[in-house]
């Protein structure tokens, strides 16, 4: 019995991650367009869960093991370290990104604190002496303002004392203390998402893709369906305050922001499925669609998938995600014609790539373009580049630690100079954000990370042989790109659905990238 466990323990993984997948796009939102507090702690909940079972199936696999000498192993697809984890290029920038947003929480000496960074010294002195007193009881701290009878000299508290601005107060770089600890929460959360991710090598991955592409297509499918119902609700039950309502989500550009990761990922798996066709170079493009069509009835669910995928991303008129998009694409297919290895294995991608997007335009025209033509007409946003601007002001007073992860909001009307005063919760700009909550040193961690996991995956998707494998990872990867890009004028990493998924994607393109076989059968 005790053999069946770690099985047992990974397809309850398995579930439990497709369970996040599904459940976060179609969350239900707040009248306000926020998500509900229970909708994260559900998240965040989940996967500790998950953690725990994952935890308690390595003990039993240990205590189980007949091999003690470590040469003796079996051998795995993945590399591991010391304490049994899966080795990636994102382990140590994710220790060293988590150990700076503990930093940010630490209290420090004055001294300490103005010799890191003087302009969190000055703030904590002259705009939030309330934040913390010495009395633990500020009930009880009645100021006296004629006292009956004169205090003893020696008790006579020095006047350096009697405000918590006193240099002697120890604060943190976190001038938000318990927002800096809730994005802390979110971050492990998604940390744990690609830690199951990559440490469950028994998941199947022709069940996620599958998944994952249903999900997709039933939310573009339910946008199309708000699009030409002119509804302003939520699942038509739900008023939404936000005209740039489209699917599930209450903003246009965060529903791209998803799609556009999941479109890369489908043809990815499309281009994969298609490598039993034979393209020759004499052969005329009614030659070629014709062998397409006879492999388009086995895929007809992907093409048609992708399609209404590509058609909704467009009628979401997210000028961001229409861009961010044609940037990936252009990757996508240039990626197939680098390697000659890859040109041998899934060549033909280009050519399926291009049919499948031209029967996508097709039907997006008779959807209706007008609307999309227009929206691309003009691609200004000067108040989006002024808060980034600003923001980059606020990162220059706070270089190095930053202001704390999630204090944005906070500090920003400190430096917002815009005629129209809005109330701004994110910078649109995910990279100055994070540039103003973790400072330079977070920022090049972080930047740093994700710029060695593309370059080490794409070495070692050079070097595959596999078709499913490389299929599968060029999706991913191209999927990474396109989230990354579009967060140049967006907050989309802020949105759980989405940094969820970009979590599972950096895991799923890792593993796909390091399958030692066909992952095809189900």
């Amino acid at each position: 019995m005790l053999a069946k466990i770690p099985q047992i323990a990974d397809r309850i993984i398995e579930w439990g991650i497709i369970f996040l997948l599904v459940s976060t796009p179609f969350a239900l939102p707040t009248r306000y367009g926020t998500l509900h507090l229970w909708v994260y702690t559900t998240i965040e909940l989940t996967i500790f869960l998950l953690i725990t079972i994952w935890a308690l199936k390595q003990i039993v696999k240990i205590r189980n093991s007949p091999v003690r000498n470590p040469q003796l192993a079996p051998r795995t697809p993945h590399p591991a370290t010391r304490f049994g984890f899966t080795k990636t290029p994102l382990n140590i920038p994710i220790i060293l990104f988590v150990s700076l947003i503990m930093f940010q929480l630490i209290p420090l000496p004055p001294g300490t604190l103005k010799l890191l960074s003087p302009n969190t010294h000055d703030l904590y002195k002259t705009s939030t002496p309330q934040l913390e007193t010495r009395n633990p009881h500020p009930a009880t701290r009645t100021p006296q303002l004629a006292p009956r009878t004169p205090q003893p000299e020696t008790r006579t508290p020095h006047p350096a004392t009697r405000n918590s601005s006193h240099p002697a107060t120890w604060h943190p770089f976190s001038i938000y203390h318990y927002a800096t600890k809730s994005e802390f929460i979110k971050i492990l959360a998604y940390i744990g998402m690609f830690f199951l991710v990559t440490n469950t090598p028994g998941m199947r991955l022709n069940r996620l893709l599958f998944i994952i592409m249903s999900v997709g297509f039933l939310i573009s499918f339910l946008g199309i369906l708000q699009k030409f119902t002119g509804t302003g609700k939520v699942y038509w039950l739900i008023d939404s305050p936000n005209a740039s309502l489209f699917g599930s989500f209450i903003n246009r550009n965060h529903f791209s922001g998803y799609i556009g990761m999941v479109i890369p990922l489908s043809f990815g798996l499309l281009i994969s499925r298609f490598g039993s066709i034979t393209f020759h170079k004499t052969m005329t493009w009614r030659a070629i669609l014709t062998k397409f069509e006879s492999h388009l009835l086995g895929n007809v669910f992907l093409v048609f998938a992708i399609m209404i995928m590509i058609s909704a991303l467009f009628l979401s008129l997210s000028r961001g995600g229409i861009l961010s998009f044609a940037v990936t694409i252009i990757v996508f297919v240039a990626l197939i014609g680098l390697s000659r290895k890859t040109r041998n294995i899934i060549g033909k991608g280009r050519k399926v790539t291009i049919i499948t997007l031209l029967l996508a335009f097709i039907f997006l025209v008779w959807l209706g373009i007008d609307p999309v033509l227009e929206r691309l007409s003009d691609l200004s946003s000067s108040s989006r580049h002024e808060v980034s601007q600003y923001t980059i002001d606020m990162a220059k007073d706070f270089p190095l630690f930053g202001t704390g992860l999630g204090s944005f909001q906070y500090l920003f009307p400190k430096y917002e100079m815009l005629e129209e005063q809005l109330y701004w919760d994110h910078a649109h700009n995910d990279y100055v954000e994070l540039l103003s909550d973790s400072g330079l040193i977070g920022f090049i961690i972080a930047i740093g990370g994700i710029v060695i996991f593309v370059w080490k995956t794409l070495v070692r998707w050079w070097e595959r042989g596999d078709s499913f494998a490389k299929g599968v990872t060029l999706g991913g990867l191209c999927g990474i790109i396109a989230i990354l890009s579009h967060s140049v004028a967006d907050f989309n990493l802020h949105i759980p659905a989405n940094a969820l998924f970009l979590s599972f994607l950096l895991g799923l393109t890792w593993n796909a990238v390091n399958l030692e076989t066909t992952q095809m059968e189900k």
